[in-house]
């Protein structure tokens, strides 16, 4: 801004015109630097809040991170898993018993089956003995081919379950070494390793609750950050009230020269009486603005220096107070998690392995329980062959003796067939039992381990990704944010680019103005002219405040002052 040179007493009335326009002069290079320093400041503050903005809506995915129910499904399957694991030992415990009574029960079975065969062996001689009896009658040849044919069906029969039984005593053998290793492998880590995955579990959720409540906390407070800003934002418009009423002071010297220069018909005290009293008034506005501005910049500038430590905070909250990175607790989670999956691998094998060859033998036995009708058919079949018997020899009297000894036979084996059949139903009963017994044990059981662990490690990824990505900005945020603060509350803070040359002004003006109890009747007519087009400029309530008090007889009578505008509402609001 030019420098003025001001004379020590000036009197208006001998002025020059280049007096009132080097102040003008520079009264409009203050507005325009005003101008330039506000816009400018507007700007930064736009982007602050924009930068606050995307921090809060990073915050809400942040907050979201491990959405509930995937969370929820992590902490489950990590406690299920090591439910699971603590409840192996007693699993393994209720199959081994099992497995014990399927295999007494299968050998029981295979003695049983041998008994059957030979009683059907017995039965085959039977059968010859009768066509030798019966020597040769046709009636009873036939008979005796019909015991042929269902002893044959029999033995097909009790051959088919001999492989069955054969099997599953086979495969018991392995299925107790199965779990005799897996009875090693729950010896190396349990319970430690189920505590362990237990207490990650409750890490996790506890976590999980912390994280929530940080970024609502660091939300909060980037909330609050917004609406200050939003604040100066609208506190803002101080420099642009300020630089409207600079302007329309520039332009009124502008117009207070112009009749200095040209007065009209006036005689020289008239004119200087009118323009001292002009030039008083834009003395009082200059030095209403320089209050008004220094009032409310200074309020602004203190308003802005609050922000800064909200700001700070943000970056302490982030990190949580706890010396660990979110980061950080999250893959140690995840390696911890990985490192239980790793150490009960084996285990989750055996115990998997385990689980095959008990449900396979669960199955062969509660097949060989449907085997039970064919013993008690053929059973039935030889007491309906000793029923035949008998009754033919009755009929054939004497000539029958040699077939009744046959017969008696026949029913002896019926009899035995009979008592064999109530063991095996017996053993078929052991094998159910120890079928339920281990269809139980795997239905009551919690999900795969390896598949519960891998689901969870793959839920604690996908959380960490977001929240890595919600938090990506906070730092670099909250530092601009803080930048463009202090920026800003430099711009504004412009007491000495502004405020001391317009107080200089101001005092200047009050210097050459003079403030007249009375306007010559003569000069109403052009005081009222310059007064008005000086009001004409004005959009500021306080404006017209000010000239007001400059109208005479304005205190008397304010209804009848020309320049009492009905829109002050909207210039409030302005300012």
């Amino acid at each position: 801004m030019t420098d003025i040179a001001y004379a020590p007493e000036p009197v208006l009335a001998s002025a020059t015109g280049p007096s009132l326009a080097e102040l003008s002069e520079a009264i409009a290079a203050i507005a325009a630097g005003l101008d330039a320093r506000f816009v400018a400041a507007g700007t930064a503050l736009a982007r602050a809040y924009e930068i606050v903005e995307g921090l809060i809506g990073a915050l809400e995915n942040v907050t979201n991170a491990f959405e509930r129910d995937a969370a929820d499904a992590a902490v489950g399957n990590m406690r299920g898993t090591a439910d699971r694991l603590m409840q192996l030992p007693e699993i393994q415990a209720t199959r081994k018993a099992a497995l014990v009574s399927i295999e007494q029960a299968s050998g029981a079975l295979s003695h049983q089956i041998d008994q059957v065969n030979r009683t059907l062996s017995f039965l085959r001689i039977c059968g010859l003995n009768i066509k030798v009896a019966a020597a040769g009658s046709g009636d009873f040849s036939g008979f005796a081919d019909t015991m042929f044919v269902k002893l044959d069906l029999g033995e097909t029969e009790m051959e088919g379950l001999s492989r069955e039984i054969a099997w599953l005593a086979e495969a018991v053998p392995a299925m107790f070494e199965v779990e005799r290793q897996l009875a090693g492998e729950c010896a190396l880590v349990i319970p430690h390793i189920p505590r362990k995955l237990s207490d990650d579990a409750v890490a996790l959720q506890r976590h999980q609750i912390d994280l929530a409540e940080r970024a609502l906390r660091i939300a909060e407070v980037a909330r609050h950050i917004r609406a200050q800003v939003g604040t100066a934002l609208g506190a803002l418009q101080v420099g642009d009230s300020t630089r409207q009423r600079l302007e329309h002071l520039a332009d009124g010297l502008v117009d207070i020269e112009a009749f200095i220069a040209a007065p009209g018909d006036l005689s020289a005290d008239v004119a200087a009486v009118i323009a001292d009293h002009a030039v008083a008034l834009i003395s009082a506005q200059a030095a209403d603005t320089l209050e008004t501005f220094q009032r409310e910049s200074r309020l602004l500038t203190g308003s802005l220096r609050g922000i800064g430590p909200s700001a700070a905070s943000l970056l302490e909250l982030r990190e949580g107070g706890d010396g660990e990175g979110d980061g950080v607790f999250l893959h140690r989670l995840e390696r911890s998690v990985a490192d239980v999956a790793s150490v009960t691998e084996r285990l989750r094998e055996a115990d998997a392995r385990s689980n095959r060859l008990s449900g396979l033998a669960s199955t062969t036995a509660e097949n060989l329980t449907q085997r039970l009708a064919t013993v008690h058919r053929i059973t039935s079949d030889v007491q309906q062959m000793a029923w035949n018997t008998d009754l033919r020899c009755y009929r054939m009297g004497p000539e029958g003796r040699g077939l009744a000894v046959v017969a008696s036979e026949i029913r002896g084996f019926a009899a035995t067939l009979a008592t064999i059949a109530s063991g095996i139903a017996q053993s078929f009963d052991g094998l159910t039992a120890a079928a339920a017994v281990i269809r139980g044990s795997e239905e009551d059981a919690p999900a795969d381990a390896g598949a519960a662990l891998t689901e969870s490690l793959g839920c604690i990824r996908e959380g960490g990704e977001r929240m890595r990505s919600g938090l990506s900005d906070l730092d670099e945020g909250a530092v601009s944010v803080t930048a463009i603060l202090e920026e800003t509350t430099g711009a504004i803070d412009c007491e000495d680019d502004v405020g001391g040359p317009l107080a200089a002004i101001a005092e200047r003006l009050s210097g050459l103005g003079r403030e007249a109890e009375e306007i010559p009747e003569a000069g109403e007519a052009a005081f009222g002219a310059l007064l008005g087009s000086v009001a004409a400029r004005y959009t500021m309530a306080r404006e017209r405040e000010v000239h007001r008090a400059f109208q005479p007889g304005a205190e008397a009578a304010p209804s009848s002052d020309p320049f009492d505008f009905d829109d002050d509402d909207f210039d409030d609001g302005l300012f």
